[in-house]
Protein backbone atom coordinates (compact mmCIF):
# COMPACT_ATOMS: atom_id res chain seq x y z
CA UNK A 1 0.00 0.00 0.00
CA UNK A 2 1.15 3.55 -0.75
CA UNK A 3 2.37 4.87 2.60
CA UNK A 4 0.96 8.31 1.82
CA UNK A 5 -2.54 6.81 1.66
CA UNK A 6 -2.46 6.55 5.48
CA UNK A 7 -2.52 10.32 5.63
CA UNK A 8 -5.19 10.99 3.02
CA UNK A 9 -8.99 11.28 3.27
CA UNK A 10 -11.86 11.78 0.84
CA UNK A 11 -15.58 12.54 1.17
CA UNK A 12 -18.22 13.91 -1.14
CA UNK A 13 -21.90 14.48 -1.67
CA UNK A 14 -23.85 16.02 -4.55
CA UNK A 15 -22.60 19.54 -3.77
CA UNK A 16 -19.06 19.40 -2.45
CA UNK A 17 -15.93 17.29 -2.80
CA UNK A 18 -13.70 17.17 0.28
CA UNK A 19 -10.12 16.02 -0.23
CA UNK A 20 -7.36 15.83 2.37
CA UNK A 21 -4.33 15.12 0.18
CA UNK A 22 -2.08 14.90 3.25
CA UNK A 23 -2.40 15.40 7.00
CA UNK A 24 0.10 14.33 9.64
CA UNK A 25 0.77 16.03 12.95
CA UNK A 26 4.01 17.97 12.94
CA UNK A 27 4.45 17.52 9.18
CA UNK A 28 1.66 19.22 7.24
CA UNK A 29 -2.09 19.45 6.78
CA UNK A 30 -4.13 20.76 3.87
CA UNK A 31 -7.89 20.39 3.42
CA UNK A 32 -9.44 21.05 -0.01
CA UNK A 33 -13.13 21.86 -0.53
CA UNK A 34 -14.31 21.92 -4.15
CA UNK A 35 -17.76 23.12 -5.16
CA UNK A 36 -19.27 20.65 -7.60
CA UNK A 37 -21.41 23.45 -9.05
CA UNK A 38 -18.59 25.80 -9.98
CA UNK A 39 -15.28 23.98 -9.58
CA UNK A 40 -14.11 26.71 -7.23
CA UNK A 41 -11.85 25.71 -4.34
CA UNK A 42 -11.41 26.66 -0.71
CA UNK A 43 -8.30 25.57 1.19
CA UNK A 44 -8.31 25.12 4.94
CA UNK A 45 -4.72 25.22 6.20
CA UNK A 46 -1.72 25.18 3.89
CA UNK A 47 0.86 22.96 5.53
CA UNK A 48 4.30 22.15 4.21
CA UNK A 49 4.15 20.40 0.84
CA UNK A 50 0.70 21.76 -0.01
CA UNK A 51 1.62 22.62 -3.61
CA UNK A 52 3.11 19.18 -4.19
CA UNK A 53 0.07 17.52 -2.63
CA UNK A 54 -2.33 19.60 -4.73
CA UNK A 55 -0.41 18.73 -7.89
CA UNK A 56 -0.39 15.04 -6.98
CA UNK A 57 -4.10 14.93 -6.14
CA UNK A 58 -5.40 17.02 -9.05
CA UNK A 59 -2.89 16.19 -11.80
CA UNK A 60 -3.09 19.79 -13.02
CA UNK A 61 -2.00 23.33 -12.16
CA UNK A 62 -5.50 24.75 -12.67
CA UNK A 63 -6.09 24.90 -8.92
CA UNK A 64 -3.95 28.06 -8.94
CA UNK A 65 -6.79 29.85 -10.73
CA UNK A 66 -9.67 27.99 -9.04
CA UNK A 67 -8.79 28.82 -5.43
CA UNK A 68 -11.40 31.27 -4.16
CA UNK A 69 -10.46 31.44 -0.49
CA UNK A 70 -7.90 30.21 2.02
CA UNK A 71 -8.57 29.82 5.77
CA UNK A 72 -5.76 29.26 8.27
CA UNK A 73 -6.65 27.74 11.65
CA UNK A 74 -3.48 28.78 13.52
CA UNK A 75 0.15 29.68 13.04
CA UNK A 76 1.97 26.40 13.65
CA UNK A 77 4.27 25.41 10.80
CA UNK A 78 2.42 22.23 9.90
CA UNK A 79 -0.67 24.32 9.12
CA UNK A 80 0.82 27.44 7.53
CA UNK A 81 4.29 26.36 6.40
CA UNK A 82 3.33 25.90 2.73
CA UNK A 83 1.71 29.32 2.30
CA UNK A 84 4.78 31.10 0.93
CA UNK A 85 5.32 28.34 -1.61
CA UNK A 86 1.68 28.43 -2.70
CA UNK A 87 1.77 32.20 -3.16
CA UNK A 88 5.00 31.87 -5.13
CA UNK A 89 3.47 29.19 -7.35
CA UNK A 90 0.49 31.46 -8.01
CA UNK A 91 2.81 34.33 -8.90
CA UNK A 92 4.90 32.14 -11.23
CA UNK A 93 1.82 30.91 -13.12
CA UNK A 94 0.38 34.40 -13.44
CA UNK A 95 -2.74 34.35 -11.31
CA UNK A 96 -4.54 37.70 -11.66
CA UNK A 97 -7.59 37.36 -9.41
CA UNK A 98 -7.28 38.79 -5.87
CA UNK A 99 -6.84 36.24 -3.08
CA UNK A 100 -8.56 36.43 0.31
CA UNK A 101 -7.00 34.67 3.30
CA UNK A 102 -8.78 34.25 6.65
CA UNK A 103 -6.51 34.06 9.69
CA UNK A 104 -7.03 34.15 13.47
CA UNK A 105 -6.74 37.63 14.97
CA UNK A 106 -3.10 38.32 15.91
CA UNK A 107 -1.79 35.23 14.10
CA UNK A 108 1.70 36.67 13.69
CA UNK A 109 3.07 33.73 11.69
CA UNK A 110 0.51 34.08 8.90
CA UNK A 111 0.67 37.89 8.92
CA UNK A 112 4.46 37.87 8.53
CA UNK A 113 4.38 35.31 5.73
CA UNK A 114 1.81 37.32 3.78
CA UNK A 115 3.39 40.72 4.39
CA UNK A 116 6.86 39.32 3.70
CA UNK A 117 5.75 37.84 0.40
CA UNK A 118 4.11 41.09 -0.69
CA UNK A 119 7.23 43.03 0.31
CA UNK A 120 9.45 40.71 -1.74
CA UNK A 121 7.56 41.39 -4.98
CA UNK A 122 6.09 44.91 -4.77
CA UNK A 123 6.42 45.52 -8.52
CA UNK A 124 5.91 42.02 -9.93
CA UNK A 125 3.02 40.49 -8.00
CA UNK A 126 0.17 40.09 -10.51
CA UNK A 127 -2.60 39.62 -7.92
CA UNK A 128 -3.70 41.31 -4.71
CA UNK A 129 -3.45 39.40 -1.43
CA UNK A 130 -5.85 40.45 1.31
CA UNK A 131 -5.85 38.90 4.76
CA UNK A 132 -8.74 39.18 7.21
CA UNK A 133 -8.24 38.68 10.94
CA UNK A 134 -11.22 36.75 12.31
CA UNK A 135 -12.36 35.56 15.72
CA UNK A 136 -15.22 33.74 17.46
CA UNK A 137 -18.43 34.30 15.52
CA UNK A 138 -16.85 36.13 12.57
CA UNK A 139 -18.45 35.44 9.20
CA UNK A 140 -16.98 35.82 5.72
CA UNK A 141 -18.84 35.13 2.50
CA UNK A 142 -17.70 34.82 -1.09
CA UNK A 143 -19.87 33.93 -4.07
CA UNK A 144 -18.99 30.27 -3.52
CA UNK A 145 -18.28 29.71 0.20
CA UNK A 146 -19.87 31.02 3.39
CA UNK A 147 -17.57 30.72 6.41
CA UNK A 148 -18.14 31.10 10.13
CA UNK A 149 -15.22 31.07 12.58
CA UNK A 150 -15.17 29.47 16.02
CA UNK A 151 -12.54 30.06 18.67
CA UNK A 152 -10.87 26.82 19.75
CA UNK A 153 -8.30 26.03 22.47
CA UNK A 154 -4.77 25.24 21.35
CA UNK A 155 -1.24 26.10 22.37
CA UNK A 156 2.29 24.86 21.77
CA UNK A 157 5.88 25.16 22.92
CA UNK A 158 5.66 28.96 22.64
CA UNK A 159 3.61 28.73 25.87
CA UNK A 160 6.73 28.67 28.03
CA UNK A 161 5.26 29.79 31.33
CA UNK A 162 3.62 27.87 34.13
CA UNK A 163 0.36 29.56 33.22
CA UNK A 164 -1.58 28.22 30.27
CA UNK A 165 -1.53 30.74 27.42
CA UNK A 166 -3.65 29.80 24.42
CA UNK A 167 -2.54 30.83 20.95
CA UNK A 168 -4.88 32.41 18.37
CA UNK A 169 -6.68 29.38 16.91
CA UNK A 170 -9.91 28.80 15.02
CA UNK A 171 -12.19 26.09 13.74
CA UNK A 172 -14.36 26.74 10.69
CA UNK A 173 -17.87 25.92 9.55
CA UNK A 174 -18.23 26.28 5.77
CA UNK A 175 -21.43 26.27 3.72
CA UNK A 176 -21.19 25.10 0.10
CA UNK A 177 -24.62 25.16 -1.51
CA UNK A 178 -26.79 23.70 1.26
CA UNK A 179 -23.99 21.48 2.61
CA UNK A 180 -22.06 22.26 5.80
CA UNK A 181 -18.44 21.14 6.28
CA UNK A 182 -16.82 21.76 9.68
CA UNK A 183 -13.11 21.67 10.48
CA UNK A 184 -11.71 21.59 14.00
CA UNK A 185 -8.19 22.81 13.39
CA UNK A 186 -5.99 21.81 16.33
CA UNK A 187 -7.77 21.94 19.67
CA UNK A 188 -8.68 20.16 22.83
CA UNK A 189 -12.34 19.55 23.61
CA UNK A 190 -14.04 22.92 24.02
CA UNK A 191 -17.34 24.66 23.32
CA UNK A 192 -16.00 26.24 20.10
CA UNK A 193 -15.28 22.96 18.36
CA UNK A 194 -18.56 21.48 19.60
CA UNK A 195 -20.52 24.38 18.07
CA UNK A 196 -18.56 24.14 14.83
CA UNK A 197 -19.29 20.45 14.21
CA UNK A 198 -22.82 20.03 15.56
CA UNK A 199 -25.24 18.99 12.77
CA UNK A 200 -22.63 19.53 10.05
CA UNK A 201 -22.89 17.25 7.02
CA UNK A 202 -19.21 16.46 7.53
CA UNK A 203 -16.85 17.13 10.44
CA UNK A 204 -13.09 17.01 9.80
CA UNK A 205 -11.41 16.43 13.15
CA UNK A 206 -7.83 16.22 14.24
CA UNK A 207 -7.20 13.07 16.27
CA UNK A 208 -3.56 13.38 17.26
CA UNK A 209 -3.50 11.30 20.45
CA UNK A 210 -4.06 7.54 19.99
CA UNK A 211 -5.44 7.42 23.54
CA UNK A 212 -6.81 10.13 25.81
CA UNK A 213 -4.07 11.40 28.17
CA UNK A 214 -4.88 11.21 31.87
CA UNK A 215 -2.77 14.18 32.89
CA UNK A 216 -0.69 17.01 31.50
CA UNK A 217 -1.49 19.96 29.30
CA UNK A 218 -4.25 19.10 26.85
CA UNK A 219 -3.30 20.42 23.42
CA UNK A 220 -4.91 18.04 20.92
CA UNK A 221 -7.89 15.72 20.63
CA UNK A 222 -7.57 12.00 21.12
CA UNK A 223 -9.16 9.48 18.74
CA UNK A 224 -11.85 8.82 21.34
CA UNK A 225 -12.61 12.51 21.84
CA UNK A 226 -12.60 13.23 18.10
CA UNK A 227 -14.95 10.31 17.49
CA UNK A 228 -17.38 11.59 20.11
CA UNK A 229 -17.32 15.03 18.51
CA UNK A 230 -17.72 13.48 15.07
CA UNK A 231 -20.93 11.83 16.19
CA UNK A 232 -22.43 15.31 16.62
CA UNK A 233 -22.25 15.61 12.81
CA UNK A 234 -23.88 13.50 10.11
CA UNK A 235 -20.50 12.12 9.02
CA UNK A 236 -16.90 12.64 10.09
CA UNK A 237 -13.31 11.89 9.17
CA UNK A 238 -10.29 11.86 11.49
CA UNK A 239 -7.02 13.44 10.38
CA UNK A 240 -3.74 14.84 11.78
CA UNK A 241 -2.45 11.55 13.18
CA UNK A 242 1.10 11.24 14.48
CA UNK A 243 3.29 9.93 11.63
CA UNK A 244 4.20 6.26 11.83
CA UNK A 245 7.90 5.43 11.84
CA UNK A 246 9.99 2.29 12.29
CA UNK A 247 10.30 3.27 15.94
CA UNK A 248 6.55 3.88 16.48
Amino acid sequence: MDQRAKYQSHWENSEVLVNVPFSAAGVGTTVVLTSKFTGRIMLMDVGDGAVRDLLDSTGTTSFVFDIDLIAITHGHFDHVGGLHTLLGFMRMLGRKEPLNILIPTHCVEAIRIIKGFRDCYPESLPFKIWYHETSQGSEFDTDFFKVKSFGVEHFGTECNTENEVLMPALGFRVQVGESIVAYSGDTRVCSGVEMAVTNADLAILEATHPVTPDTGARVHLSVEEATELGELARAYILIHRIPETDNS
